[in-house]
């Protein structure tokens, strides 16, 4: 018989436990998180302090209401053989992570290198990442630079018109800012071959941060630091500069194929809000309409055997019955690809003054001279007023065609 000595692979549990308080209180200035959750990966960013064993100082980007450093309960202790940290059901940070959603409130020690602690949420996965604060950032957060960021974002997304551009190093991209899940899109090259990068962002207290850093036609986007903000445009100091446009600066013809397709694919597609601007949704008013469902608008609907052209077809559509007043236009490409609409067929005229008060409206619209600019958004498509870029509607592919 040999005696073979224990060799030790799993740490215990207590051992675990007392490794990840030592290290929240080896850093006296606190403590950056950023926590990666939900399905889409979105990001939010704030500030841990760890105090005392009890409570610690907290603040996030998420919203405003957590926006200013406040207090919160939280232990650490021992679940299911596991080294945790678990925020109080009535703790500040559980109100941040139920309105958030799919943020957990009990996570799980799971490594320390560099500097970083990581942590996984055992109800959703949410993934928390802590980081040594300096004094210097902990006392940037408290004076309030991170809300004021967010307040300057916010008079940004809410310009008036569609589209937004991204200046730096000379080169200009079009962005899109996608605020429900704090993600940027950057789109360079040319209209015969677009690239297409995308980051989620967050506020840091020195400005905007893009969590994968972008390198597009030679340049390189990481922080967008130091903001201010003045007229229609949001500045920094290492020389991004972001405006508001009325035309994309990138603008390729494969959204306008898709959307327009031709006579031997049967394409529908519906809008929910129909036409809307920048902080007014469904200018035509159509939701006020009893039993409002949808507006509709078909590609190369039907066939015109006497004109010997294929015409489209738009209508509101309502629960129950037919409201009537639907139109079949023309439509014709400009050498610049955008989309127009002429007049050519109208059913019977509709019954509610309502109905025609609202397609009276959406006529104004799309059958303007100029037409529309076709932008893929999401899993449908966009279709942008491109006289001025103030107006917009979007529309997705109905959940059953059967």
């Amino acid at each position: 018989m040999k005696t073979f000595e224990v060799v030790k692979v799993w740490e215990k549990p207590e051992e675990r436990l007392s490794t990840l308080k030592n290290i929240l209180q080896s850093n006296k200035s606190g403590w950056e998180y950023l926590i990666e959750y939900s399905a889409h990966k979105t990001i939010s960013y704030g500030f841990l302090g760890f105090n005392s064993e009890k409570t610690s100082e907290f603040i996030s980007d998420f919203s405003k209401n957590f926006s200013t450093f406040q207090s919160t309960d939280y232990r650490l202790d021992i679940v299911d053989a596991n080294a945790s940290l678990i925020f109080h059901p009535n703790s500040t940070f559980a109100k941040f992570a139920s309105d958030a959603r799919e943020i957990d409130t009990l996570f799980t020690f799971k490594s320390y290198h560099q500097d970083t602690i990581i942590l996984e949420g055992e109800r959703f996965g949410s993934l928390l990442k802590l980081s040594k604060c300096s004094m210097e950032k902990q006392q940037k957060l408290k004076a309030n630079t991170m809300n004021a960021d967010i307040e300057k974002m916010k008079k940004l997304v809410n310009l008036p018109q569609y589209f937004f551009h991204l200046k730096k190093d000379e080169k200009t991209f079009a962005v899109e800012i996608d605020t429900s899940t704090r993600t940027m899109r950057f789109t360079g090259g040319n209209n015969l071959k677009p690239i297409q990068i995308s980051s989620k962002y967050y506020f840091h207290g020195d400005g905007i941060a893009l969590v994968k850093p972008i390198q597009l036609d030679g340049t390189s986007i990481h922080f967008i630091e130091d903001i201010t903000f003045e007229q229609n445009t949001l500045t920094s100091k290492n020389g991004v500069r972001i405006s508001n446009e009325n035309y994309p600066k990138v603008y390729g013809s494969s959204s306008l194929k898709e959307f327009v397709g031709d006579e031997t694919i049967r394409l529908w597609w519906l809008s929910k809000d129909g036409l809307c601007q920048r902080n007014k949704i469904d200018i035509a008013g159509l939701k006020k309409l009893p039993e409002f469902m949808d507006f509709n608008i078909a590609p190369y609907y039907n066939y015109h055997q006497e004109a010997k052209v294929y015409y489209w077809y738009f209508s509101i559509g309502l629960r129950g019955f037919n409201p009537g007043g639907q139109e079949g236009p023309l439509h014709r490409v400009s050498s610049d690809g955008l989309l127009r609409f002429l007049p050519f067929l109208e059913t019977e005229p509709a019954d509610s003054e309502q109905v025609v008060k609202s397609m009276k409206v959406i006529k104004e619209y799309m059958y303007n001279k100029k037409g529309f600019y076709v932008m893929k958004t999401g899993n449908g498509y966009t279709l942008v007023d491109a006289r001025d870029g103030l107006t917009w509607i979007y529309l997705e592919a109905p959940t059953d065609m059967s």
